[in-house]
């Protein structure tokens, strides 16, 4: 396995893409929370973003929740291309030849994916003990950690995007066509066929489960007051538990990698 590392960092480190999304990750996800310091809010009103974006624990989820828009971009991006690229490249075929088994392409790109889900999970708690602590008038361990859960919450959701990105990647193989899909599915398809579709028919819990939506619920808009409102005029949340959403990431990235391995076995070079 280490060796199948190797192998796929060589194949990373001089991609200059590959050092952009991680460099623009490694910005956009603290600066992007410090924009809540520019918004000015009505004296008395109960949303202070002085309050709720910095300080424990509440700098858990919000912090999770601009890192989840960041992963799907960044990382699931990453993912489309790191199949793509392949075959652009002409380089599964050398591999192959060269004595490379596909299986052992295939887990030299998963367990990347789990290295850099790992990386990028551990920016995000760091960043989040960092702006906690420098905020923070008063520390009592249990207010610390007290959202400590978000963070394998977190690595899954990176482990469920670059998933599914690996899926498309495997599928399509043709870079544009393979992002456009990744972007088409998850921001259009998938929202038309819940609300447009589904929650007009059913209109039930399970239109909490496709997905992109439970690997989302991972990391929510931390807005309880919304999801309650909605469960009261539909008799059902908005947001999957943490339970449901942890159970739920791991059926389907088991079963994107499932089919992205039986794909792979069977494609042409």
């Amino acid at each position: 396995m280490r060796h199948l590392l190797q192998l796929e960092w060589l194949k990373q480190k001089h991609y200059t893409l590959f050092r952009v999304l991680m460099i623009a990750y490694a910005v956009l996800l603290p600066s992007a929370l410090m924009v809540g310091k520019k918004i000015q809010v009505p004296a008395g009103s109960p949303f202070n973003p002085q309050t709720m974006f910095f300080e424990f624990p509440t700098v858990w989820d919000w912090l999770g929740y601009i890192g989840n828009w960041l992963v799907f971009f960044v990382l699931g991006f990453l993912a489309v291309l790191m199949i793509t690229n392949e075959h652009s490249n002409r380089t599964l075929r050398q591999n192959v030849i060269t004595g490379l088994h596909r299986s052992e392409f295939f887990w030299s790109k998963v367990s990347f994916m789990v290295i850099v889900g790992l990386a990028a999970t551990l920016f995000y708690a760091g960043c989040a003990l960092v702006i906690g602590l420098l905020h923070a008038d008063t520390l009592y361990f249990e207010t610390v950690f007290k959202s400590w859960d978000m963070v394998p919450r977190y690595w899954l959701m990176c482990m469920g995007y670059m998933s599914f990105g690996l899926l498309v990647g495997v599928l399509v193989k043709r870079t544009g066509l393979a992002l456009f899909l990744f972007l088409t599915y998850s921001m259009f398809l998938e929202p038309i066929l819940r609300w447009a579709v589904h929650f007009q028919v059913f209109k039930d819990k399970s239109m909490n489960f496709y997905p992109l939506n439970v690997f989302e619920d991972l990391c929510p808009l931390p807005f309880s007051d919304v999801a309650e409102n909605f469960m009261s005029e539909n008799n059902f949340k908005l947001f999957l538990t943490p339970a449901e959403a942890v159970v739920g990431s791991v059926v389907y990235i088991s079963l994107f990698l499932f089919l992205s391995y039986k794909r792979l076995k069977n494609s042409d070079l």
